[in-house]
């Protein structure tokens, strides 16, 4: 039974470090979406390939473990598709005040 808790415990550790990356990772994606360059489109592109091969694989029978981890992956890259609402400017000047 030791056994089987060490490799649960790899296992667990294993997947909060992929969860980390994978934030780093949707967190460089957007970044680079919303870049509004070559590396944007490039980058557009490779999303939406991940998305028709995310489609394709959901199409096929699987697991249930396998179909929740395609379901996740489809949702962020859904996610990452999504554009983005503009930011609100962090100040506004207000043109006013006294005048000599």
């Amino acid at each position: 039974m030791a056994d089987l808790n060490a490799v649960l415990t790899r296992l667990n550790d294993r997947l909060l470090r992929l969860e980390g990356e994978l934030f780093v990772l949707r967190s460089l994606a957007r970044a680079t979406l919303t870049a509004g360059d070559d590396h944007a489109a490039r980058m557009r592109k490779l999303v939406e390939a991940a998305k028709v091969a995310l489609d394709d694989e959901a199409k096929r029978p699987l697991d249930k473990p396998t179909r929740k981890y395609v379901d996740a992956a489809t949702a962020l890259v859904e996610e990452l598709l999504v554009e983005p609402t503009p930011a609100r400017p962090l100040l506004t000047v207000i043109d006013g005040g006294r005048r000599d």
